[in-house]
């Protein structure tokens, strides 16, 4: 069955008209397409080493080409040619060297390329420590290896917080079907094939979280909020802030994506250090949560970071999308230390709308129960006709003055 996923993920693209839709798909500035394409991108080009870069899966080159016109020499490797051909396409007359070929069969020679990356590939394949073991060989020593991969890490400790079934890695669904792997399993690995784990950066980037299942970042409301992207440079920037220096500095848990970079040196020490640190990240996340407690393991959240997320919520739209994603924590005001992060004003706000939203929803539990009482459920309905719908709006604001105080 592995074979035949594998198969079927490799011939997907070679349709013509599969390839130049998903070169569109990856330019077109729409929802939180732009940050995907921004943050992924900004990712391969900060962790490349040398000057002779590999691209397994080139796509439509949008790692390698800019990359390319800088002046390194790239190399682009994919299974489909019609995909190599959007890349030749998109490139104009940018040098590029472009091979139709397998990711997992490199017809190159051992130890030629300062860096093999590949972005949006190995999430698709199950033998991603094969394809590793792999582009390690045709790795130069001390070269080094930039992917993206799932995190199984997230998908557990998401699902198992939500009291939900993790999501399994259905091999027999070839279209859906996406890699996740533990940071563990990535740690054995490198050990094995002696690599060396620099980096482990989470991003969202549009991707699914599963934190935010049914909470307030969830669903159309939410994805109407994310649409402002393309026209809200304030809105932009600070969830561009939130992907490089929120998600991009915590652990492995808190998204469902991640940005792995490895060295061809052998350090199963500094692997085992790397996962220690990821460990403590997770209990200190795990909470309470403080600007202390995270700043003692990640000197990135310094008093200059804290002033620059506090200037992003000047802007209204930045305060809602954060009190959006802070819904995630059920009662994110026992979990989370606000003050210790945010200016008082902003505590005030997001705190007064918890507030807002905690009453709403009493109200709301309150009526549905009370007109569901048998003697008041009969009253409220004439000749089998329910009324108590046409009378929400008075009721509501009733029990929100009498009882909430809500307009004093």
């Amino acid at each position: 069955m592995e074979k035949d996923l594998i198969d079927w993920k490799t011939h997907a693209w070679q349709d013509p008209r599969m390839a130049a839709w998903y070169q569109q798909r990856m330019v077109e500035n729409r929802g939180t397409n732009r940050l995907k394409n921004q943050v992924e991108v900004a990712l391969c080009a900060h962790h490349i080493a040398g000057n002779k870069l590999l691209d397994v899966g080139v796509g439509g080159g949008r790692a390698s080409l800019p990359l390319a016109r800088a002046g390194f020499d790239v190399t682009g490797v994919d299974s489909s040619q019609a995909m190599l051909d959007q890349t030749r396409a998109q490139a104009g007359e940018t040098p590029i060297r472009l091979v139709q070929g397998d990711l997992a069969d490199l017809k190159f020679a051992n130890d030629e390329f300062d860096t093999v990356m590949s972005l949006n590939v190995l999430v698709h394949f199950p033998h991603w420590q094969e394809i590793l073991a792999e582009w390690q060989r045709v790795l130069r020593p001390n070269g080094r290896i930039v992917f993206d991969i799932h995190s199984q890490d997230h998908e557990d400790a998401a699902c198992a917080a939500r009291g939900l079934p993790a999501r399994p890695q259905d091999e027999d669904n070839f279209a859906d079907y996406h890699s996740r792997i533990h940071v563990a399993e990535l740690v054995e690995t490198a050990n094995r094939l002696d690599l060396a784990v620099v980096a482990v950066i989470p991003y969202n980037g549009g991707n699914v979280n599963t934190w935010l299942s049914g909470t307030l970042a969830d669903g159309p409301r939410f994805n109407r909020l994310l649409s402002w992207l393309m026209s809200d440079s304030h809105l932009y920037e600070f969830v561009l802030f939130i992907e490089q220096e929120i998600y991009a500095h915590l652990s492995s848990r808190v998204t469902g994506r991640f940005m792995v970079v490895l060295d061809k040196r052998s350090d199963p020490d500094g692997n085992q250090a790397w996962l220690e640190h990821d460990t403590a990240l997770n209990r200190v996340l795990d909470g309470p949560l403080d600007f202390a407690s995270l700043a003692a393991l990640e000197p990135s959240f310094d008093a200059n970071w804290r002033e620059r997320l506090n200037a992003h919520l000047d802007w209204p739209r930045n305060r809602v999308l954060l009190y959006n994603l802070l819904s995630a924590w059920d009662a994110f005001p026992a979990h989370l230390d606000l003050a210790s992060f945010l200016d008082q004003r902003h505590v005030d706000a997001l705190l007064t709308w918890r507030r807002q939203a905690m009453t709403d929803a009493a109200t709301t539990r309150a009526l549905r129960d009370l007109v569901a009482l048998p003697g008041l459920n009969g009253w409220l309905r004439h000749q089998e006709v329910p009324l108590a719908g046409g009378l929400e709006y008075d009721l509501t604001r009733a029990m929100l003055a009498r009882y909430f105080h809500a307009f004093d």
